[in-house]
C-alpha cells in the first residue's frame, strides 16, 4: 500500500520519465525535516557575516560573476558561435535582466551566487500569473536551507517544499523551481559547498577571535586557582566572592593588585597569547579557507610583489579559473531549465555570456602571425589561396594589388607572414617603420577627429533624450489607459495588443537623424579642409533615415508595451480594480531604467552620424589611409579592441568593416561607437 505522503507528493508533478534505479529508500520521507529547515546550511551562510576571509572570497567571486553581461542568441545552422544572431526582444531576456520588481539583474545574480559559494546550492523560484500560468513572469532567489526536495523512489524527484520562517510549508512543482548545485558525492538531492569542508577550521578561527576580544576586554583573567587552608563556610565563601567581583570585575578593574586574606594563595593557570599561538592559528585558518575555494592571495587583494605583467595575468587567471566556471553553471541552468518554460517561443534560442577573460594581445598576435606564415608556405607550394585561408583559419580576401606608389610585398623576406596577414584582412601591407614625428601626427589627427565626433554625438543624444521625455509621458498615458480598459472589460487578451501612438515619435526621431547626418557630413568636410583637401559634404538620405526612425520607434514602443502588459499580468487578480491595476502599471513604467532607450536612440544616432561621414567619404579624394577607431567606446569588447587602429587599403574594405554605423563584429551591437577616420596628409 502506498503511503499517503507518497501519494500526495506524487501529485505535485506528473513525471516525464522514470529513474533507471532507485535513488531513495522506501522508508525515508522527504528529508526527515518535516517541521524545520537545514540548520547546517544556515550555519554555513552565517559564516559570511562572521569570518572576514569568507566574506572577502564570496563577495569577490559573486560580485565578479554578477557584473558579466549576458545576451540571448538564435542558434546558427552551422553550430558556430560567430554565426549566431542576437535576440534583443524576448520575455526570457527581460526577466533575466529584471527578474522581479525588487531585484535588478545584477543583484539577483549576486544573491544566488552567494548561496552557491556558501552552501553549494542556489534556488530560483519561478512566479507566474494564475490566470495565464504557462507564462513565467518573475524569478526570485530563495534561501537553499528553506527548500526541501521531495524524493521519489520511482521518478527520482517529485517536487519541492518551501519551509517559511514560521514553519509554513508551501509545495512547489518541478517547473516552479530551478536549482543550481555543486554536486554532493553522498547525496544526489543536495549540493556541497566549500564551507562544508572547513567548518571546523572556521570555528577555530572564530573562537580565537573571540578569545582575543576577551583578552583586551579583561586580559582573559582570572586564569588561575585560589587555594585556601581548610574549609570555608558558605557565608565566608559568599563574602570573598562578592569582594573579588567588586574589586576585579570589568575592564576598569583589570590588572589591579589582589589582596588575599586568611592564608588564601593564588596559583597561576593562565595561558599567554604566545602560548596560544592565535596569530599563527588564524593565519592557518585563512590559508585553509582559501584552499577550499581554490583562490590565491592576490584574488583577495593581498599582493606582496606586483608589476603590470603580473597584474594582467592575475586578472586573466581570476576570470578564467573562477568566474567562467560559475558562468557556465548558470548558463546551463538557463538553457536547460529556464528557456524551455517558454515553449516554442524559445525554440532554437540560447543564453550566453560575454567572455570576462581579458584578451592576451601578444598571444593573439603570435597566433595570427603563425597562421599567416603557414598560409604563405601553402600558397608558395601551389595550394589555392581560398582553400589555404579556410585551412589555417584566416578570412578569405580578394587581392587587388598594392596601393598606388607602394611596392608589392615579397613573399620571401622576413616580413612576408605579416604582409600576407595584412593582405588577407584588407589592411595595408607592412611598410618600413615610419618616423616618430609622422606617427605622432597621425595620432594627433585621429584623436582630434574622435573628440569632435564624440562631442557631436553626445550633444545630439542629450537633445533627443530631452525631447523624448514628452513622448514617454504620452506613451505611458496611452498604455495605462489601455490597461485600465482591459481590466474594466475583464479581457486579458487585450494586453497582447497594447500599443501607444507613435506618430510624433517618428517625426521627432527622423528629424534628429537627418540633422545629425548633415552635421556629420560637414564635420568630415572640415577634417579634410584642415588637411588641405576639399571635400563636398553629402546630402542626407531622408527616406532611408525616415525608415530607420520607423523601425527604432516601433521597437521602443513594443518594449514599453511589453513591460506594461507584463506588469498588468502580475498584479491582475480575480477581484482586481481597474484603477489599482492602472496605478501599479504606471508606477512600474515610471521606474524603468533608461538603458534600453539610450541604447536604441544612441544606436540610431550613431548610424546617422556614420552615414553622413561615409557618404561624404565615398565621393571624396582617396586619403592615404583609412583608420578604424574605437576610442569613443569606454568599454570596448574584444572584437572592437582587435580592430581598433587598423588601417585599410581602400574605401570598400573600410565600409565592409563598418557597414551600417557600428563595427560589424561588435558584441555590444547598438552600443558600439566605432568609426573610420581618413588621413589625407602623406605620412
Amino acid at each position: 500500500m502506498r503511503s499517503p505522503l507518497r501519494t500526495l507528493t506524487g501529485r505535485i508533478i506528473a513525471p516525464a520519465n522514470k529513474a533507471p534505479v532507485p535513488y531513495e529508500g522506501r522508508a525515508r520521507t522527504w528529508g526527515g525535516r518535516l517541521f524545520g529547515s537545514r540548520i547546517d546550511a544556515e550555519a554555513q551562510m552565517r559564516t559570511m557575516g562572521s569570518i572576514g576571509t569568507v566574506f572577502g572570497i564570496v563577495h569577490r567571486t559573486s560580485n565578479a560573476f554578477s557584473q558579466v553581461e549576458w545576451g540571448l542568441w538564435e542558434k546558427a545552422e552551422s553550430g558556430l558561435d560567430e554565426d549566431r544572431k542576437p535576440v534583443t526582444r524576448h520575455l526570457a531576456l527581460d526577466i533575466w535582466n529584471r527578474p522581479n520588481p525588487f531585484y535588478t539583474g545584477q543583484l539577483f545574480r549576486e544573491s544566488f551566487q552567494q548561496h552557491l559559494d556558501l552552501v553549494g546550492e542556489a534556488v530560483w523560484v519561478v512566479a507566474r500569473n494564475p490566470r495565464m500560468r504557462q507564462i513565467p513572469l518573475e524569478l526570485w532567489p530563495v534561501r537553499p536551507d528553506r527548500i526541501e526536495p521531495v524524493p521519489s523512489r520511482e521518478n527520482f524527484l517529485a517536487g519541492y517544499v518551501y519551509i517559511g520562517p514560521d514553519g509554513e510549508q508551501v509545495p512547489l512543482k518541478l517547473d516552479e523551481v530551478i536549482r543550481l548545485m555543486m554536486p554532493n558525492p553522498l547525496d544526489p538531492y543536495r549540493g556541497m559547498g566549500p564551507i562544508q569542508s572547513v567548518l571546523s577550521d572556521i570555528d577555530a578561527s572564530k573562537y580565537s577571535a573571540q578569545w582575543n576580544r576577551n583578552f583586551f576586554i579583561n586580559s582573559a583573567l582570572p586564569g588561575g586557582i585560589i587555594e585556601v587552608p581548610g574549609e570555608w563556610t558558605d557565608d565566608e565563601f559568599d563574602q570573598f566572592r562578592d569582594r573579588w567581583e567588586e574589586q576585579h570585575r570589568g575592564v576598569a578593574a583589570a590588572h589591579r593588585v589582589a589582596l588575599l586574606e586568611n592564608g588564601a594563595k593564588w596559583v597561576d593557570r593562565k595561558f599567554t597569547m604566545q602560548d596560544m599561538q592565535f596569530t599563527e592559528m588564524r593565519g592557518l585558518s585563512r590559508e585553509i579557507i582559501r584552499e577550499a575555494y581554490t583562490i590565491p592571495k592576490f584574488a583577495l587583494g593581498i599582493i606582496d610583489d606586483v608589476n603590470r605583467a603580473t597584474a594582467e595575468a592575475s586578472k586573466a587567471w581570476f576570470a578564467e579559473m573562477l568566474t567562467v566556471p560559475r558562468l557556465e553553471r548558470a548558463k546551463g541552468a538557463l538553457n536547460s531549465f529556464f528557456l524551455p518554460l517558454f515553449g516554442d517561443a524559445a525554440r532554437n534560442l540560447e543564453f550566453d555570456y560575454c567572455d570576462p577573460v581579458p584578451a592576451d594581445a601578444e598571444a593573439r598576435d603570435r597566433e595570427r602571425l603563425s597562421k599567416a606564415e603557414a598560409a604563405q608556405r601553402l600558397v608558395i607550394a601551389g595550394w589555392a589561396p581560398d582553400d589555404v585561408a579556410d585551412a589555417v583559419g584566416l578570412p578569405r580576401m580578394t587581392y587587388v594589388g598594392p596601393p598606388a606608389g607602394a611596392k608589392p610585398p615579397a613573399l620571401s623576406n622576413q616580413k612576408s607572414g605579416e604582409q600576407l596577414l595584412a593582405g588577407l584582412r584588407g589592411e595595408l601591407p607592412a611598410a618600413p617603420v615610419a618616423q616618430d614625428e609622422d606617427e605622432d601626427e597621425v595620432e594627433r589627427l585621429v584623436e582630434q577627429a574622435m573628440e569632435a565626433i564624440r562631442t557631436l554625438f553626445e550633444n545630439a543624444l542629450d537633445a533627443l533624450l530631452a525631447a523624448w521625455d514628452t513622448i514617454n509621458v504620452a506613451w505611458r498615458r496611452d498604455l495605462v489607459d489601455q490597461v485600465r480598459q482591459a481590466v474594466e472589460d475583464d479581457d486579458v487578451a487585450q494586453l497582447a495588443s497594447l500599443a501607444p501612438d507613435t506618430d510624433q515619435a517618428k517625426v521627432e526621431l527622423s528629424d534628429a537623424l537627418i540633422a545629425l547626418t548633415r552635421a556629420a557630413a560637414q564635420q568630415l568636410a572640415d577634417e579634410a579642409a584642415a588637411q588641405g583637401v576639399t571635400v563636398e559634404p553629402a546630402d542626407p538620405d531622408e527616406s532611408g533615415l525616415g525608415a530607420t526612425a520607423v523601425v527604432v520607434v516601433a521597437l521602443l514602443a513594443a518594449g514599453l508595451a511589453a513591460a506594461a502588459a507584463r506588469e498588468a499580468l502580475r498584479v491582475w487578480g480575480p477581484d482586481a480594480q481597474p484603477d489599482e491595476v492602472a496605478h501599479q502599471v504606471d508606477e512600474h513604467l515610471r521606474g524603468l531604467s533608461d538603458r534600453t532607450l539610450r541604447d536604441e536612440l544612441g544606436g540610431a544616432l550613431h548610424h546617422a552620424q556614420q552615414e553622413g561621414r561615409m557618404a561624404t567619404l565615398e565621393d571624396a579624394p582617396d586619403p592615404e589611409v583609412w583608420i578604424a577607431s574605437e576610442r569613443n567606446d569606454a568599454n570596448s569588447c574584444a572584437n572592437c579592441r582587435e580592430v581598433d587602429d587598423k588601417r585599410f587599403t581602400d574605401y570598400a574594405s573600410a565600409r565592409a568593416a563598418y557597414p551600417v554605423g557600428a563595427y560589424r563584429d561588435c558584441l555590444g551591437r547598438t552600443r558600439c561607437r566605432g568609426t573610420i577616420v581618413p588621413i589625407w596628409e602623406e605620412q
